[in-house]
């Protein structure tokens, strides 16, 4: 059963990445909203992973958010609302960190 995981929390501020992270298989996804656009732009720790999990497709990037933000996404593929939909549609469920 696939997953798609939304994190909202910057990876500066908590751990849900970082947990999410952990807990990801093969066939699930990762969508940053909010503040946790962050971690497609900034070097952190977990900067590594999401690379990995961006070649692999399976990184999304809110990208109102990036603009709210006024950031440039350097990894993950940017998604708009109506992809954000067709994402949920996709996975058979959502866990939002």
């Amino acid at each position: 059963m696939s997953i798609l995981h939304t994190v909202n929390s910057s990876p500066f501020q908590t751990l849900a990445l970082q947990q999410c992270l952990s807990l990801l298989n093969s066939e699930d996804s990762l969508l940053l909203i909010e503040d946790a656009v962050v971690a497609a732009q900034a070097q952190h720790p977990l900067f590594g992973e999401l690379s990995e999990l961006a070649a692999q497709g399976r990184l999304k990037v809110l990208t109102s958010d990036l603009q709210a933000r006024g950031i440039k996404s350097q990894i993950g593929s940017q998604c708009r609302y109506d992809d954000f939909v067709a994402l949920v549609i996709k996975h058979k469920s959502q866990m939002a960190w």
